[in-house]
């Protein structure tokens, strides 16, 4: 008898810890298993924080929830707003660098460079319709807009404009003044009481008029010194940059 129930206890014993390692695997199982909908949340959030533009830059209007800066770094250059034919030497233009295979332009350079000094957010100047892929058509086609005081209609907008208080304006010289498109631009928005440092490129005429422009435009803005960079020094003015930005009151 005592046989008996020896033998009962121990396969009672078995079928319990067996029950434990089930229970125990289970857990572990459960604990691992990677959940579906939190991590298509988590890649649907890190892809929202890295979009990018076609000219590389992270729009501001899409940079509302991702960086929350006070600071746009805007700017106007040909590339971005151009559609460039086959066989367009970049050596014959004075706005335009080849880097890695890729046209790359002035106020794009001095762009990056104010960004990285800044921390802001970047955000790219484009025009409904696009200038000649040609240097000299291009310079035509800005001498008629600025003999009709012409505002190119903008295909970019920054829909959260009055999240930022600073705004670095880069543009370059077009025959002694701002772009047109630049004109449309400042008077999209209000202005009033931000500050703007303007940043120019250009090959010879600096500043031209575009800072009395740019104060015209936005009387109630806070107009700070500008800085004028030639054109073919821009890939490498990242400390000029840098200095200016530090020596702004903003940044003192």
């Amino acid at each position: 008898m005592k046989k008996i129930f020896a033998i009962a206890l121990i396969f009672a014993m078995i079928i319990s810890m067996t029950a434990c390692g089930n229970e125990n695997n289970n857990g572990i199982s459960q604990q691992n298993q990677p959940n579906s909908s939190t991590t298509d949340t988590l890649d649907s959030s890190a892809g929202s924080s890295n979009v990018r533009d076609e000219g590389g830059t992270k729009p501001a209007s899409e940079n509302e929830d991702v960086q929350g800066s006070n600071i746009l770094v805007a700017y106007f250059s040909r590339v971005g707003n151009t559609v460039w034919e086959d066989g367009v030497d970049a050596v014959t233009s004075a706005s335009l660098t080849v880097e890695d295979g890729e046209f790359v332009g002035n106020a794009e350079y001095l762009a990056r460079m104010a960004q990285e000094a800044t921390g802001g957010d970047l955000f790219l100047i484009q025009t409904e319709e696009t200038y000649p892929s040609d240097y000299r058509k291009t310079t035509n086609v800005a001498s008629d807009e600025q003999a009709d005081n012409a505002r190119p209609a903008l295909a970019s907008h920054v829909e959260n404009m009055d999240q930022y208080d600073t705004i670095v304006l880069i543009y370059p010289n077009w025959w002694g003044t701002l772009p047109q498109p630049l004109f449309t631009f400042l008077e999209e928005y209000d202005f009033s009481g931000k500050t703007i440092l303007p940043l120019c490129t250009h090959e010879g005429s600096h500043m031209g008029s575009s800072e009395r422009a740019i104060a015209e435009l936005c009387p109630d803005a806070i107009l700070l010194d500008g800085l004028s960079v030639r054109g073919s020094s821009a890939s490498s003015a990242q400390s000029d940059i840098e200095i200016w930005i530090n020596n702004s009151v903003i940044f003192k």
